[in-house]
């Protein structure tokens, strides 16, 4: 067979000969320098994966977060296709002495996987799912959506919890604990963890597991947070078997909702409900109606399920609006537009503003009525509240074995304002502050890491506190000594 070069090497082999032959072209906005000819060649050269420039048509695209909110300009966005091209992009940016950003999915809330003057390693490219069925593990790259993920177990029987959406990859979630629905029955994703291929700033790639010589960067990277020890270059996780699940959701009128709000906190967080429900409590509008929603999962036969969530069916006016068996992938899935899409008719370029805190006080009927009375202030109809209980197997998980340390609480919630322009942005925080308010006294002062939010004043309390965070600065000053891995909210060295 005749000899055919790569279509992919002529292309980079063009892209070459003409950073060569051009003068030095402007800045992007934003920033203070740009790169040489001859250094564009270089990282041309080195990497097998795609480059992309700030002159190139597609980098006004390629430099957004999922949310716009967040606008920055990089020097390069280096689209790694394996893992010599992270050393490769690692070498390159340290030579440069520039900041760079670690992105697999883009859904950083705070916008901490781009960045302006620096160079971006996205890893959505490096994606794949392999299962070892015999050792009841799988093995998934970096850049993984969950759609992927999930797909890839769909009717093999096996399972590892992810989360409700599917564009979420998995190198980013699970180095910030990762809830989903099946949490209280399994753990949070990064309990599941078995193993981390990273590649550290030094150009060394190690593997990371609870017993060896680097068990302690195995305890850092779940619930430490991406972009702080290296790049998460393969995850492998211990699988469960989960053959299928029964999924339900129940809708109330308005005057219901405060009761049934305590009612769930009460008997189905850390206490009375079986651990094999998981659920999420939204509000949120449809056509232009304010939605009082819980929906989840039952890991295990429909009746056991149904005798669980019988309590809340009895409060008048409940409805069981979804009664569907089937396994974990489709009705993760189902549960993005039934029984409602929330939000509804998300516009394109929409802002989003989170915030988020654990609650582990009774919160009184009274203040969840305040709380739906704020809500009904909303300034447009894409803004939600959402809880996520814990109790179950969140609990159970030992508190020092990870980084993840948020275990002993009764739920997380999250307010989410969107925005269009500056003036809404304000208005939209000011709704967000409101709702805040009425729900601190019933927080314990942490954060979700997941939801990480620039606002916060001693971030390193809210998601880790002192004892964890002193432990992951020691295993920072480690494997990064040079804080080569920084930015807003990163864990700093000793």
């Amino acid at each position: 067979m005749a000899h055919r070069k790569s279509l992919n090497r002529t292309a980079k082999q063009r892209r070459i000969a003409h950073f060569l032959s051009q003068p030095l072209q402007a800045a992007a906005p934003g920033q203070s320098a740009t790169l040489t000819a001859a250094q564009k060649a270089d990282l041309e050269a080195r990497t097998v994966g795609r480059v992309v420039f700030p002159w190139d048509p597609d980098y006004d695209q390629d430099r957004q977060e999922t949310n716009p909110a967040f606008q920055d300009y990089p020097l390069a966005i280096i689209y790694c296709a394996c893992d010599a091209d992270v050393l490769a992009s690692l070498a390159f940016t340290q030579v440069l002495g520039v900041a760079v950003s670690v992105r697999s999915g883009g859904h950083s809330t705070a916008g901490y996987s781009v960045n302006t003057g620096g160079i971006v390693i996205d890893l959505s490219e490096m994606k794949g799912v392999v299962l070892d069925e015999d050792r009841a593990l799988v093995h998934v790259l970096p850049g993984t959506p969950f759609e992927v993920f999930n797909g890839a177990l769909n009717g093999t029987g096996w399972h590892v919890p992810t989360g409700a959406c599917g564009s979420v990859c998995v190198a980013g979630f699970v180095q910030g604990g990762g809830y989903g629905y099946t949490s209280r029955t399994y753990g949070i994703q990064s309990d599941k963890a078995a193993a981390f291929r990273v590649a550290l700033a030094s150009g060394k790639i190690v593997t990371a597991k609870a017993e060896g010589e680097h068990a302690d960067l195995f305890w850092a990277l779940r619930g430490g947070t991406g972009g702080n020890f290296g790049v998460v270059l393969q995850v492998s996780y211990h699988m469960v078997r989960l053959p299928s699940v029964w999924g339900w959701s129940i809708t109330w009128q308005a005057e219901q909702a405060a009761q049934v709000l305590e009612l769930l906190q009460k008997d189905y967080t850390r206490r009375g409900a079986p651990e094999q429900l998981g659920y999420m409590m939204n509000l949120g509008y449809y056509n232009g109606q304010v939605v009082y929603m819980v929906q989840g999962m039952y890991c295990g036969p429909r009746d056991e399920g149904y005798a669980a969530i019988e309590p809340l069916l009895q409060i008048p006016g409940a409805q069981l609006v979804v009664d569907k068996v089937g396994t974990y992938p489709e009705l993760n899935e189902y549960f993005e537009d039934h029984p409602y899409p929330l939000p509804q008719d998300l516009p394109d370029g929409i802002c989003e503003t989170k915030a988020s805190g654990y609650i582990d006080k009774p919160i009184p009927q009274a203040v969840w009525q305040q709380v739906i009375d704020q809500f009904h202030k909303a300034v447009n109809p894409w803004s939600m509240v959402y809880t996520e209980p814990y109790g179950g197997a969140i609990a159970r998980y030992p508190v020092k074995d990870s980084a993840f340390v948020h275990r002993h609480v009764d739920m997380d919630i999250v307010i989410d304002g969107c925005w269009r322009n500056e003036e809404e942005r304000v208005t939209v925080q000011a709704w967000i502050d409101g709702l805040y308010d009425l729900l601190r006294p019933y927080m314990n002062g942490h954060v979700y890491q997941n939801y990480p939010n620039r606002a916060l004043q001693d971030f390193a309390q809210a998601y880790w506190g002192d004892e964890a965070y002193l432990r992951l600065r020691e295993i920072k000053t480690k494997y990064d000594p040079t804080n080569f891995f920084c930015y807003q909210q990163s864990i700093a060295p000793l």
